[in-house]
């Protein structure tokens, strides 16, 4: 039995040369499988979930670890992590958080960069996993319709949270985008909903020119 990946078309904020609309496709998640089902799926087919979980705290500690010793950490048969550095935002004259735009390359210091990501390369035996005989793209969005931010209930949003909050203590707005498969707007509309709704679910902080938000 083929997998069926679904997609959504979704349009690219620049137009092309000639000034017409460009598009692109994204995954269409469905679900977000957190440590417990991994633990949960490890512990039936291999180990206890609890030597798991210690295995997979010490594996996130070390691979920190090594990052910050500005190392790559290649994981033989999954892929490589590495650090993504950029500028560290600050205040333009109206108060908004820009990035800083050097013409000098002399005026760059440490103070200026920050870790931004971390990026992730897979081997090309995980991609061949990944792209099993009979796969068939189902195009969730309907032919010919234009997508936007995948759509949650409070409920499933709050569901989804609470998965995140169990191995993080602390979520961005980014972080959001990338969980959720949200876009900017969104992402940040749901989190004013929970800091400000009645008995808030979530509180934000600045940290450094980065607002950081964790449950009341």
């Amino acid at each position: 039995m083929g997998y069926k990946i679904k997609f959504s078309v979704h349009r690219n904020p620049l137009k092309d040369a000639d000034g017409n609309d460009t598009y692109q496709v994204r995954h269409e998640a469905t679900a977000t499988v957190g440590k417990e089902y991994l633990l949960k799926q490890l512990g039936h087919n291999l180990i206890g979930p609890e030597i798991m979980g210690s295995a997979l705290s010490l594996l996130q500690r070390l691979i920190v670890g090594q990052l910050t010793d500005n190392h790559r950490v290649h994981i033989e048969g999954l892929g490589t992590f590495f650090l993504k550095l950029g500028f560290r935002k600050r205040l333009d004259e109206q108060g908004q958080e820009v990035k800083p735009h050097f013409t000098d390359p002399s005026k760059i210091t440490g103070n200026n960069v920050i870790i931004e990501n971390v990026g992730f390369t897979p081997d090309k035996e995980f991609l061949k996993q990944l792209k099993p005989h009979g796969c068939h793209y189902v195009n969730a969005t309907g032919r010919g319709n234009v997508g936007h931010s995948a759509q949650y209930t409070e409920e499933q949003m709050k569901a989804g949270l609470d998965e995140w909050f169990k191995t993080h203590d602390v979520i961005t707005r980014g972080n959001l985008q990338g969980y959720f498969g949200l876009t900017k707007y969104m992402a940040q509309k749901w989190l004013d909903r929970f800091c400000s709704q009645p008995n808030a679910y979530l509180v934000g902080r600045k940290i450094g020119q980065t607002i950081v938000y964790s449950r009341r």
